[in-house]
């Protein structure tokens, strides 16, 4: 399984040149530090991708996936994320729905888990507006999160975007605890080149037990503007649940 999520990151690279001349996905590379209190970082790489086909007033399909290496406390983590996504939208709005897989691997331990949500926009001149509900299921600690996130996206220019959101949501395990964060973020892509720089800054509290994450990489878009990404190309969310508590973003 893990050969699969890691070729299918690298086939998104070498398929998406090759469908159309609009926004047809992108390949990242990120880094993550984030501190989780009592002076201890973890320290997170990711590699990922995204390709998008149809949508534009018919039933499109977007596909995604990342790989990436933390360094918590002198071990390290393997993470493993792989999605699908059916949706439409127009010119005012998108509405979809997605199913994630994921993996953390620590050596001889590892834990899988199952995500599935809605998702939709609402697209206002330079402003989107994005809400997704997701459900993470992780067997392996009886555990699942439910959360909701919301966020908005201003375009200053179709190459520069600002933007933040906020979620809350609850982890059931043994007992049940409520998470909230919220995030702020920007995108600039050259405009003789097809790479943008993107960089944020996102806190968490799981009941009272916080976390601050700074995340800055590098993109490379297949065709069209930041705006044409997110409007016509693989705008939709690459993680959810515990993907996200990986540091896979």
């Amino acid at each position: 399984m893990k050969k699969y999520l890691l070729g299918v990151a690298a086939a998104l690279a070498i398929v998406a040149p090759g469908v159309a001349s609009a926004q047809t996905g992108y390949v990242d590379l990120g880094y993550t530090n984030t501190d989780v209190g009592a002076g201890t970082d973890a320290d997170t790489w990711a590699l990922g991708g995204a390709a998008v086909f149809g949508g534009e007033n018919s039933l499109g399909f977007q596909v995604d996936g990342s790989f990436g290496n933390q360094d918590f406390g002198g071990g390290d983590v393997d993470l493993y994320n792989i999605g699908g996504h059916v949706f439409t939208r127009n010119d005012s709005h998108m509405i979809g729905g997605f199913v994630g897989y994921g993996s953390a691997d620590f050596g001889p331990f590892d834990y899988d888990y199952w995500t599935v949500g809605a998702e939709g926009a609402i697209y206002a001149d330079r402003n989107t507006f994005s809400g997704v509900l997701s459900y993470s299921d992780a067997n392996d600690f009886d555990a699942t999160i439910t959360s909701l996130d919301v966020g908005v996206t201003h375009f200053v220019t179709d190459n520069f975007s600002i933007g933040g959101g906020v979620g809350i949501g609850t982890i059931d395990s043994s007992s049940s605890n409520d998470l909230w964060q919220a995030n702020l973020g920007a995108e600039y892509q050259f405009a003789s080149l097809p790479i943008s720089l993107y960089g944020g800054y996102q806190h968490n509290d799981y009941d009272g037990f916080e976390t601050d994450a700074l995340t800055a990489g590098v993109r490379y878009n297949f065709g069209g503007t930041l705006l044409d990404r997110d409007r016509s190309g693989a705008s939709l969310s690459r993680g959810n649940g515990f993907a996200r508590l990986g540091g896979i973003l």
